[in-house]
């Protein structure tokens, strides 16, 4: 044990914390294979390649937050240049990785392409320089990574990069994506953030998320948020669907929460809507509150609909609930239909 223990102190002093630790390099073809160790930062390859006249590939690993994979019956070989393909000859789903690997393609002075690929994945250069980066920090990544995203000037670069931060396993990753997701950027890269913050950080992602809910000025915004909340894992996230349907200063933000709260927590929502259908002051409110409820699970969408039907004085309501029971293949929302007729 004592053995073990100094080894350990030695590949501590050594290497550095775990985040710096090489994972192996993946299988590389068709390419001018350079490897170099990172020890004064990712920026430093970054420069150079820019430099230089011919475009380039710069790859390295790094811990992920939760297992990671290319996608279902990927490919073995990844073409980075040209749209080359393969037949998968994989079966069922691939597997998942504690770590991925983080590739930038350098062209014309700047980063130009950013992909995230399985380290299991054969990647095909395209003939071109292919620079390996061992010993790369986990934060660097970061904020090298945070850098290309507030660039703005290609929208399918930012959203790369934002979900490469995403999948990070540092805590600085979600620290970079509250920051993205803060007021004064983009609105576009402030939603693809929140998207991630919701999708990929835990506990700490949905507090995030809550704070903007109850805090953000820009309803456009928090009208996107009441999507991601769905994608959250945390039990409280839709108690702030709910919190949002009941009093965010925005009409139009309390509509989308009442539809995505009907989606994510289906029985347990329906008081709350029944609720809002037929007490709240605002008109286009309770008629929206009818919608959500008929996006229920088709028999208490039925049995809620014909309940507001029933009993509700609002005529638009009733009129909104009637239209939604047509629509409806629940028997019972036929049986009240002709008996309204008949009346």
């Amino acid at each position: 044990m004592r053995n073990f223990a100094q080894i350990l102190v030695a590949a501590t002093v050594l290497f550095g914390t775990p985040a710096f630790f090489a994972q192996q390099q993946p299988t590389i073809v068709h390419g001018q294979t350079v490897t170099e160790a990172a020890d004064h930062g990712l920026n430093g390859p970054i420069d150079r390649l820019k430099q230089q006249k011919d475009p380039a590939w710069i790859g390295y690993s790094i811990p992920v937050v939760n297992h990671f994979s290319s996608g279902w019956n990927s490919n073995r070989t990844a073409y980075l240049e040209g749209n080359n393909s393969t037949v998968s000859d994989s079966e069922g789903n691939t597997p998942a990785f504690d770590h991925a690997i983080i590739l930038m393609r350098v062209a014309d002075g700047g980063v130009m392409k950013i992909r995230v690929e399985s380290p299991d994945r054969e990647l095909d250069a395209g003939g071109l320089k292919f620079v390996w980066l061992n010993n790369v920090s986990a934060d660097d990544s970061v904020r090298v990574l945070t850098d290309l995203a507030r660039q703005g000037d290609a929208r399918r670069l930012r959203d790369s990069a934002v979900f490469a931060i995403s999948i990070h396993q540092s805590s600085s990753a979600t620290t970079a994506l509250v920051g993205l997701a803060g007021a004064g950027n983009d609105l576009g890269l402030r939603e693809k953030a929140a998207f991630w913050l919701a999708n990929e950080r835990g506990h700490e992602g949905f507090t995030a998320i809550q704070r903007l809910a109850r805090e953000d000025n820009d309803p456009k915004f928090r009208e996107k948020l009441t999507f991601d909340l769905t994608l959250s894992k945390e039990p409280d996230a839709l108690n702030e669907l709910i919190r949002m349907a009941h009093d965010d200063a925005s009409p139009q933000v309390r509509k989308q929460a009442q539809f995505w709260m009907a989606t994510k927590g289906g029985k347990k929502v329906t008081e709350d809507l029944r609720t809002l259908a037929t007490t709240d002051p605002n008109e286009q409110i309770r008629k929206s509150a009818v919608f959500a409820l008929s996006r229920l699970p088709s028999e208490e969408a039925a049995t809620q609909l014909i309940a507001v039907a029933d009993s509700s004085k609002d005529p638009a309501v009733r009129k909104q609930a009637i239209f939604w029971l047509g629509q409806s293949s629940d028997p019972r929302a036929l049986e009240y239909l002709t008996k309204i007729l008949k009346q």
